[in-house]
């Protein structure tokens, strides 16, 4: 186990003390002063040490594990994609709130790709200003990769659960595609001006991938254009390099096994597409 992790659990513990401030805090209420101020240090203490637990968990589990699987490894937990970027890729509709994090880009035999954690959500307040109403359009991850070779023209590939497309299901009918496997056509849809390509690239072994993220995640989208995939994959409780380590026990394995399977959906991927 790394150092980074033995610092976790110490923040960890931090977290828990702090909280103990707090609410000893809160039975001293009747001598405001008193109680005020240890619900003060009770919530610096926690803020400070949860933050920094976040970029410990990052250099306990993340780093190390992408560096073992992949070759040109740039991991910044604090950037992430430009709004510009996120809506040049045409996979969801665009709000006036975006946020971006966690991002990654890396090679795999031979194969370059970018990822990040993504937000976009839309904010609205009534002409009154009185009320506010928020919908989110798409919080998940986006993996950008770049193929040596041409693959297809353009394919447009979203999850029938996948709300806010930047495609609506009417703009697109027109060049809808059906394919053999019945299922794959009741969990998604396929939309392409060149039904052969579609054919071409979506091989069984890729279908069966896709139906298996499909069954993983929320919703998932999927644009191929020229050697360039796209892939959108969207969890609205989970960021992919995050864990929920506030006060709660860290196990060393479960959480690398956590990591790991978010790797191996990137590997497995390119696996499929460099060797059908």
């Amino acid at each position: 186990m790394s150092e980074a992790f033995d610092r976790l659990q110490e923040k960890r513990q931090q977290v828990s003390k702090g909280m103990t401030f707090v609410i000893i805090g809160a039975f001293f209420l009747l001598m405001p002063p008193v109680g005020l101020a240890l619900i003060l240090i009770g919530y610096s203490k926690v803020q400070s040490a949860k933050k920094e637990m976040k970029g410990l968990y990052k250099e306990a589990f993340v780093r190390e594990p992408l560096m073992r699987n992949f070759e040109n490894v740039f991991y910044e937990p604090e950037q992430g994609f430009p709004q510009e970027s996120v809506a040049s890729f045409g996979l969801c509709r665009m709000g006036n709130r975006f946020s971006s994090e966690d991002y990654i880009r890396a090679s795999y035999h031979g194969v370059w790709f970018e990822v990040s954690d993504v937000s976009v959500w839309d904010v609205d307040t009534s002409t009154d200003n009185r009320t506010t109403s928020t919908e989110i359009y798409f919080k998940g991850r986006m993996m950008v990769f770049d193929f040596p070779d041409k693959l297809v023209s353009s394919i447009l590939i979203y999850s029938r659960t996948f709300k806010h497309r930047a495609l609506s299901q009417r703009e697109g009918k027109k060049d809808k595609t059906e394919l053999e496997s019945v299922a794959f056509n009741n969990t998604f849809d396929v939309y392409s001006a060149a039904p052969h390509d579609v054919f071409y690239l979506l091989t069984p072994p890729l279908m069966e991938r896709l139906q298996y993220l499909a069954s993983k995640y929320q919703s998932i989208a999927m644009l191929i254009f020229g050697n360039r995939v796209i892939l959108a994959f969207s969890e609205p409780d989970n960021n992919a390099f995050d864990a929920k380590v506030d006060i709660g026990k860290v196990v060393y394995e479960d959480e690398m096994a956590k990591v790991q399977g978010d790797i191996d959906d990137i590997r497995a991927f390119i696996d499929l597409i460099v060797c059908p």
